[in-house]
């Protein structure tokens, strides 16, 4: 279709309400339709498409709606043959109107907007899932949320080999607390259809989420039922066998043979094919190895291709453990190569870690690492994303193990991942990630937790900035029992005030409006009246970071706290000639000065009432020594002087007295 329909089609849509009748508009929009079907879309002409048919959608007339969203619907179908990049392009506009349009009560516009979401999701996953979590899982209306739901069930139905409830599990359990009871109903219904074949580990990993979030048992049993699997919830006995991961020695020569066999394949197309996994000792047994070949391989000097702001930069840099490290970079050839990699994979990540399997854990890690180094997400980040989709749970697992270096490599790989990749790799991947780091930081052991501060501080420096990891994980870390915890939650909260502060002016309002604001405040009350000093002493730039999105609630927090801790969060004030530094030394001042005269006025008027009792019996004298005591015991303790009525700080305070 040319550039002419294009601009015939903005023309008709400036026109609208002026010589221009709805009804020649719709009848326009038949004919793109019928040209969408049937022929090619010119490149320029796609985004003058999108921006208006977009516009049309969201129009209150129904006809003139539901005929530009077919026509829309009919537009991705034919980018999606044409052209799939393109709709990762556009997805921030087009999938919005899609995730709505599920809610409609025309069961046409319903499935038509079901199927092109679907077409999307196979051409942009991560963004689609990205935008189900924001327009969808968060949407004000509640039948918008159960239509989400129900979508992921026709989606794994649809895409059962591609698609994994794994990637947006969080967000699927914490609507089982929904404040709807229609739409918490259709959650378990939905856990139910998404799990109805799952393995028993699945299921495992879905009770083990609904744990950490808290849901009443009532509705895990429920759940657990349905699913007939109400045996997990049992605690084991001594009779119970201990189920180990395991790959039988004749599956793992099947899975060898088909790989080799691939592999015999792309040698005769004269193409290089990858190195094995090197493994160690038993390991060798359990794994399927990948054919030895020669290793393209370089030192990388990678760095983040998107600049942070010099805040957040020079925050990170405090931080010890934050920087990159410098290692060979492992390069591939193909999309195909990455998917062959990771199915070797696949296997050492099920199940619990044991003996046998943590030693080949970690040197997958350390290929991941190499490749992040490389050019597989660079080259072909579709593949690679979902690669790490797969993985995401288990390098979760990994990074609580027991064995330090095994830990260390998973917390540096999901680093390398947000610090070399930047957001798009890691934010479908961030709730799980988080979870995991933050439950290291309280490890005993300092390395572990340095390295779990040190790699969440990354995460939350490069992802995209997430208010349910704001409220759920950092904001109750600021309240963790364990003191370790809570001081990194100081870094972790600050590191997200400068996201904000380097964000749009419509996040902040965003954060306001969902009342984030008063959760930050909440947490930084709690740390300035921790019993522990050095959390004391973390949160305070915290504070004004808060100070300088929010200088009136900041200023409902400076007037809370005693004068102590007032003086010492003035002292950390990091812009004390500013007006917000001004704005706290005035506001100490003015209460020292009521204090003051209040005082004077209490002790004259107790030197008056001993000089009325007069000389006689020596009372007088005494009390009015003990009265000038007195006040000279308490103002002392006032940082201001009063000359000629005037309050001046930086001494103690002498008051001159007549008689």
């Amino acid at each position: 279709m040319s550039l002419a329909d294009a601009n015939l089609l903005r023309l008709y849509f400036e026109d609208r309400g002026n010589d221009l009748d709805d009804e020649e508009l719709t009848h326009f929009l038949s004919y793109l339709r019928h040209e969408f079907k049937h022929q090619a879309v010119e490149p320029k002409a796609l985004e003058t498409y999108v921006t208006c048919l977009v516009k049309l959608s969201w129009e209150q007339d129904t006809k003139l709606s539901q005929y530009a969203l077919a026509c829309l619907c009919h537009l991705v179908k034919r980018i999606y043959y044409q052209d799939q990049s393109k709709l990762r392009r556009y997805a921030n506009e087009i999938v919005p109107v899609l995730i709505e349009k599920l809610a409609d009560g025309n069961c046409k516009v319903h499935d038509i907007a079901r199927k092109a979401l679907t077409d999307y999701w196979r051409a942009a996953p991560l963004d689609v899932e990205r935008c189900l979590r924001k327009h969808g899982f968060l949407n004000d209306e509640e039948v918008v949320r159960e239509r989400v739901l129900e979508f992921l069930c026709t989606l794994q139905e649809a895409e059962r080999k591609l698609f994994s409830v794994r990637t947006m599990l969080f967000d699927v359990v914490a609507t089982l607390k929904d404040a709807s009871p229609d739409v918490r109903e259709t959650c378990k219904t939905s856990l139910v259809e998404l799990y109805q074949s799952a393995s028993q580990q699945s299921v495992s990993d879905l009770l083990s989420e609904m744990q950490t979030q808290q849901i009443d048992r009532t509705v895990i049993e429920d759940i657990l039922t349905r699913l007939n699997m109400t045996s997990l919830l049992a605690p084991p006995t001594a009779s119970s066998p201990v189920i180990v991961a395991s790959v039988p020695a004749s599956d793992s020569t099947l899975a060898c043979d088909k790989i080799e066999s691939q592999f015999s394949t792309l040698a005769l197309q004269k193409r290089v094919p990858l190195a094995p996994i090197a493994t160690t000792g038993e390991n060798t047994s359990i794994t399927a190895p990948l054919p030895t070949t020669t290793l393209l391989t370089t030192t990388s000097t990678m760095t983040t291709s998107t600049p942070l702001p010099s805040g957040i930069e020079l925050l990170l840099k405090s931080i010890t453990g934050t920087l990159t490290e410098d290692m060979k970079a492992q390069y591939v050839l193909s999309a195909h190569d990455i998917e062959v990699l990771i199915e070797g994979m696949v296997p050492a990540f099920e199940g619990k870690e044991t003996e046998v399997n943590w030693s080949a854990r970690q040197q997958h890690v350390i290929t991941l690492r190499a490749l992040v180094r490389g050019n597989a997400f660079e080259e072909y980040p579709i593949a690679f994303v979902a690669g790490i989709r797969i993985l995401a749970d288990g390098i979760a697992r990994v990074t609580n193990s027991l064995r330090t270096t095994l830990s260390a490599h998973a917390c540096k790989l999901i680093l390398d991942l947000a610090a070399l990749c930047g957001a798009a790799a890691v934010d479908p991947f961030i709730d799980t990630f988080a979870h995991c780091l933050v439950r290291l930081s309280s490890s005993t052991k300092k390395i572990a937790a340095q390295n779990a501060h040190a790699a969440f501080s990354v995460l939350l420096a490069h992802a995209s900035f997430s208010p349910r990891v704001a409220s759920v994980i950092v904001v109750p870390a600021c309240r963790d029992k364990n003191a370790s915890t809570r001081l990194f939650a100081a870094t972790w909260l600050r590191l997200l005030l400068l996201v904000v502060v380097a964000g749009s002016t419509g996040l902040k309002k965003e954060l306001a409006a969902a009342g984030y604001v008063e959760q930050f405040e909440g947490a930084i009350k709690s740390g300035l009246g921790d019993a522990n000093p050095k959390v004391r002493e973390g949160i305070r730039p915290t504070y004004w970071d808060f100070q300088a999105l929010w200088p009136q609630r900041a200023e409902l927090i400076m007037n809370d706290v005693d004068a102590m801790a007032r003086k010492a969060l003035e002292k950390a004030n990091p812009r004390p000639n500013s007006a917000a530094g001004a704005q706290s030394i005035t506001t100490t001042t003015a209460v020292s000065s009521a204090a003051l005269r209040k005082t004077i006025a209490e002790k004259r008027a107790l030197l008056a009432k001993s000089a009325e009792r007069g000389p006689g019996g020596g009372q007088g004298v005494g009390a009015a020594a003990a009265a000038a005591a007195a006040a000279a015991t308490a103002t002392a303790a006032v940082p201001c002087v009063v000359t000629g009525g005037a309050v001046t700080g930086g001494g103690a305070v002498r008051v001159v007295m007549d008689g």
